[in-house]
């Protein structure tokens, strides 16, 4: 195995902090992994990785070689996308990050478009509720709903939805519409525990701005738990335009008080390196124009 090829193994092995990753990432076995960054610490004669039976450690070498490894690699990969141009068909695996609900919303649904464009390409869809560490795991993009606060990242702004009251037609109808909206609500709320955005319900509306701390007794982590109790007939829910939009049109979700709207929900793309990968801003660019967004 060539240098490049060496650091390229040792940089996913620090960022994945395993060689059995790192090695499956490159097509190699965990012990193939092993013996080429041993032979690229003999060469550069230094040790890299302290290996235990539990998990790797970067040396003080090791940190050093990392950080000019990955400059090495994103040279390499500029260079090799520069001489190729437009021309060249991506290869390889695209691996993008988002929330569960907005990857079975807004990502699925043009897939299979996109796959047909770039056939050599192996989209891997990254879909969890939870924050990630983008680099340990091996992400090229992140679709991300909500404020931005990680600076590490690059990234632009795709637009925003609305965020929308919702429930059942049952519990709609069971509601008090000559009531005031907080009374309506109060105790009858399916609450978002994924983020402080679940804990505070800020609404605008003919009367102005309502503030209130939603009450119920039940809450989830997960948009699409919210969404599918709400659906079941638990309760009110606050989503975003897109997770309810097909469930509106079907019938099974009513919008409640629907001159009412909570905070637009923001949506950003984002990517660990400088410069968007190539494969990632086909994907982007593919994908962007098809987004139900309410403004862009």
């Amino acid at each position: 195995m060539d240098r490049l090829s060496a650091l390229r193994l040792f940089v996913r092995a620090v960022e994945s902090g395993s060689f059995s990753r790192a090695g499956r990432d490159a097509g190699l076995s965990q012990s193939a992994a092993s013996r080429s960054i041993a032979a690229l610490e003999a060469d550069l004669g230094a040790r890299l990785l302290m290996r235990t039976t539990r998990r790797l450690s970067v040396t003080e070498a090791g940190q050093r070689v990392y950080e000019q490894a990955q400059r090495l690699l994103e040279e390499d990969a500029a260079l090799v996308e520069a001489a190729a141009g437009a021309d060249r068909e991506p290869v390889g695996r695209l691996r993008v990050s988002t929330s569960i609900a907005f990857a079975t919303a807004e990502v699925a649904p043009h897939v299979d478009a996109f796959l047909k464009a770039w056939p050599r390409l192996r989209l891997d869809i990254a879909a969890t509720d939870a924050r990630i560490d983008a680099v340990a795991e091996g992400v090229d993009l992140i679709l991300r709903l909500g404020p931005l606060t990680d600076s590490s990242l690059t990234g632009r702004r795709l637009g925003t939805y609305e965020r929308w009251l919702v429930a059942s037609p049952a519990v709609v109808q069971a509601l008090d519409g000559e009531a005031p909206l907080e009374d309506r609500l109060n105790g009858r709320c399916v609450v978002f525990s994924g983020s402080t955005l679940g804990q505070k319900w800020r609404l605008t509306g003919p009367a102005g701005v309502v503030e209130m701390e939603p009450s119920g007794t039940l809450s989830a982590a997960a948009g699409a738990v919210v969404l599918s109790l709400a659906v079941q007939g638990a309760g009110v829910a606050l989503m975003p335009s897109f997770a309810v939009a097909r469930d509106i049109a079907d019938g099974r979700l009513v919008r409640v008080a629907p001159d009412w709207s909570g905070p637009p929900t923001p949506v950003a793309a984002l990517w660990t390196h400088r410069d968007l990968p190539r494969k990632a801003r086909l994907f982007l660019d593919h994908l962007t124009p098809r987004l139900r967004l309410d403004e862009r």
